[in-house]
Formats: structure tokens, sequence, C-alpha cells
């Protein structure tokens, strides 16, 4: 088959659109998503290869990384080599390569989620039950968990959290209508292309609390004062399997709500919550990053489920 030409003009009309995804009105307007970077491409090209409409690389990728060459090329037929200016075009944080996908890509097991999470919890309740036998068990079944960020709204920040998200088992990240777009480049970059493996459910905290069976779950808010419980108090119950009501609250199903960079939880968030949670800090720092304290959260979460 006879190879397409190169890509040489970063002017022309199709480069031009193709840049123009680092905006949310052109987004929305096509239902296309930009994806910057090695890492992302590759996961965009393993995970959802059905939604890729193209992709723009050039030669020294190729040279350099055969096998993301060849990941390319075995998910589409339409791989487009380019020179290094047109890919600066695109996007000048693209290393090289970038790839053009259906917004779709974003919306996997979305929809399904809250039935899912209900399957989960019915098989833990099974696994429970001494002789139940005859009730159908995945053998890797485990405590669930969710993270809901309500207004993060730095792109790098909620990036970053749904790829420790996506690390530490958690079973989707709920995102409120004051957080970033999840489709915008800078967060799909951040995640390392985690934004393609997790479920992202766009609705506001009040529907997670409404959709979460009362009593089952437990809603745990971040704080910098006025807490119920230290992090440390529930890492020891989690590494133990010995603590008091509030400290093994990670025993069972819990969804972590992490507030906005500057201000924090706002007040009807946590009204919502069932438990507030403090970090301590033994140094001077005033505070942790957005990312960084939840990093530390979802790693307890991660220990307390998998002890369980």
């Amino acid at each position: 088959m006879t190879q397409p030409p190169m890509i040489d003009n970063p002017r022309s009309d199709r480069i031009k659109a193709v840049a123009s995804l680092t905006g949310r009105s052109a987004r929305r307007r096509s239902g296309r998503i930009l994806v910057e970077g090695p890492q992302a491409v590759r996961e965009l090209a393993l995970h959802r290869p059905e939604s890729i409409i193209d992709i723009y690389i050039t030669d020294r990728v190729e040279m350099a990384d055969p096998a993301l060459a060849k990941a390319v090329r075995e998910a589409t037929r339409w791989v487009h080599s380019v020179t290094p200016e047109v890919a600066a075009a695109i996007s000048p944080d693209c290393q090289g390569i970038a790839a053009v996908a259906g917004a779709e890509a974003l919306e996997h097991g979305a929809e399904q989620i809250w039935e899912r999470l209900d399957l989960d919890l019915a098989a833990l309740e099974a696994k429970s039950i001494p002789g139940a036998s005859d009730v159908p068990v995945p053998p890797d079944v485990s405590v669930p968990f969710l993270v809901c960020l309500p207004e993060t709204q730095d792109p790098g920040n909620v990036g970053t959290v749904i790829r420790s998200a996506d690390a530490m088992g958690a079973a989707a990240v709920i995102l409120g209508s004051g957080t970033a777009d999840p489709a915008n480049p800078k967060v799909i970059r951040a995640s390392a292309g985690s934004v393609f493996h997790i479920p992202l459910v766009r609705v506001p905290l009040e529907t997670v609390r409404g959709n979460l069976r009362a009593g089952d779950w437990a809603m745990l808010g971040t704080a910098g004062h006025g807490a119920d419980v230290r992090l440390d108090d529930i890492a020891k119950a989690a590494l133990t399997g010995h603590g008091d009501a509030l400290t093994a609250v990670l025993a069972r199903p819990h969804a972590w709500v992490f507030g906005n960079e500057a201000r924090g939880l706002a007040a009807e968030d946590i009204a919502l919550c069932d438990l507030l949670v403090e970090i301590p800090l033994a140094g001077h720092a005033e505070s942790l990053n957005a990312a960084a304290a939840a990093a530390m959260c979802l790693y307890i979460s991660h220990l307390a489920t998998a002890n369980h």
C-alpha cells in the first residue's frame, strides 16, 4: 500500500482544526477530543481504539518508540506522518505524537456505574455469609470506593487525581460541574491515559449521595481543621485490621470527597459527608497540594480494601 504523503504545512486548515480542540467550544461543536503525548496516545490505542479518528506522529517518535508506533498502527489505519513543525502546531506539549478521538472515548462505563456498585456490594454481602456457596462471587471482589471532585479547577490536579484513583483501584471518579473538563488535553495528559481506563461520571455530589445505598456507604470529606478523625489513625486501622467505628471506616464501601484547591470543601458538600478526615502535617507547610492529599488518602483506601 502506498504511504500517504507527510503532512508538512503547520498552517493548513486541517491542522488548525486539530489544534482548536484545546478549546472547550471546539470540542463541544465537533464531539472530538485531542490526546497529547506518547503515554496518553498509547493508552487510547490500547484501550479505546474504536474511538480513534486520526493519529499524527513524527518520524522521530516512530524511530525512538517502535512499540508505540506499532500499537497505533494496529489500532487504526488513520496514522499520519507529520513534520516536527506540524506536531508543534497541533500542540507544543504533544512530544511528537497526538491523536484526535471521539468524545465517547471518555464515556466508557459511566452509565452502568451505579448498577455495577450495587452488584459489587451484593457480592461482598454474599461473600460474608457462611455457606453461601450457591451465590456466585468473583474471586477478586473487594470493597469498592469512589473519588469525588465537586469543584477541583486545575486541569493538572484533576488529571493527577484520576491517575491516582486508577492506580489505587477506585471504581470511578465523580466530577462536579465546578471541576475542570475531563476532555481538556491537560487533564488527559496529566492522567497519563488513565481517563481511558476508569469510568468518569459527571454528576453533582447530591446525585452521588442519592445513588449510594444509605447505611452501606460512607462519604468522607477532607478538612484542614474541625475533622472527626485523622488519616494516620485510619491508616493504622487499615494496616492492623483493628479500629473503632471511626478509624475502621474504610473497611466498608466509601467515597472520598476532595475540595477546591483554594477554598476546600463547600458547606453544602460538607453537609453531605458522614465524616471529615484530617491529614496531619509535621513540617512547616501550611497545606498539601490537592492531588498529593488525594493520593495519600487513596493509598490508604487501597491498603484497607486489599486487607479486607
